[in-house]
C-alpha cells in the first residue's frame, strides 16, 4: 500500500512540474563505485556495483536542481578470522547542476550536491552504522536517442568523512569514492 501511494505521489509530481512549463527529468542508471578507503578496499575489494536514481528540474534555462540516491554492497573475509563480513554503502544528494545547449544529439552537463553518506558493516554479529555529510560533485555527458529520451555516461566523486568507534579508540574513514556509471533517462 505505501509502494502504491508512493508511486502515485511521484507521479503527480512529475505530471504537476511538466504542467508547469519546465523539464523534469528521470535517469535510472548503473556503475562502479571506486572506494577511496584503503581499509574498506582491503576488504571488499577495489570496485563495488552501485545502481542509481536521479531526479532533476530545470529552475531556469539549462540550471537544475537534482535529488539522487545510490547504494552499494559488498562481501569480504576478515583475514583473521576468516569469518564473512558485509558492508553497504548508501548516498543520497542534492544539488544543482549546469548543462550545455544540444550539439546536434549531444549534451553535457555537471554538478555538485550536499551529500549525506551512510556506512554498515557486519562483522562478528555487530552491525555498526555511520551517517555523514560530504560532497557529490559530477560530469556526464548524454545522447539523445529520440527528443525525449537519452542514455548517458558519468563520471564524479561522492565522499563523506567521518570516524566510527571501533572499542579501543575512534578510526577515520572515508564512506565514497570515484563513480563511473551509465544510465537511461526520459525528459519530460
Amino acid at each position: 500500500m505505501k509502494k502504491t501511494a508512493i508511486a502515485f505521489l511521484l507521479l503527480s509530481l512529475v505530471a504537476g512540474l511538466g504542467a508547469a512549463g519546465r523539464t523534469f527529468t528521470i535517469a535510472a542508471g548503473a556503475g562502479v563505485l571506486l572506494p577511496i578507503d584503503a581499509d574498506f578496499k582491503d576488504l571488499y575489494g577495489g570496485a563495488v556495483f552501485c545502481p542509481e536514481l536521479k531526479l532533476s528540474y530545470e529552475i531556469m534555462p539549462r540550471f537544475c536542481v537534482w535529488l539522487a540516491g545510490s547504494s552499494a554492497s559488498a562481501k569480504g573475509v576478515l583475514p583473521e578470522l576468516g569469518d564473512e563480513i558485509k558492508a553497504s554503502q548508501t548516498f543520497l544528494s542534492l544539488g544543482a547542476g549546469w548543462e550545455t545547449k544540444r550539439w546536434s544529439r549531444l549534451q553535457a552537463d555537471i554538478g555538485a550536491a550536499f551529500l549525506m553518506a551512510n556506512s554498515r558493516e557486519k562483522a562478528m554479529g555487530a552491525s555498526p552504522s555511520r551517517w555523514a555529510p560530504g560532497l557529490d560533485a559530477r560530469a556526464g555527458l548524454r545522447y539523445f536517442v529520440k527528443d525525449a529520451v537519452f542514455v548517458g555516461l558519468n563520471l564524479g566523486f561522492a565522499g563523506a568523512w567521518t570516524s566510527v568507534d571501533t572499542g579501543e579508540s575512534d578510526k577515520d574513514i572515508i564512506i565514497g569514492g570515484m563513480k563511473l556509471g551509465a544510465s537511461v533517462g526520459f525528459r519530460f
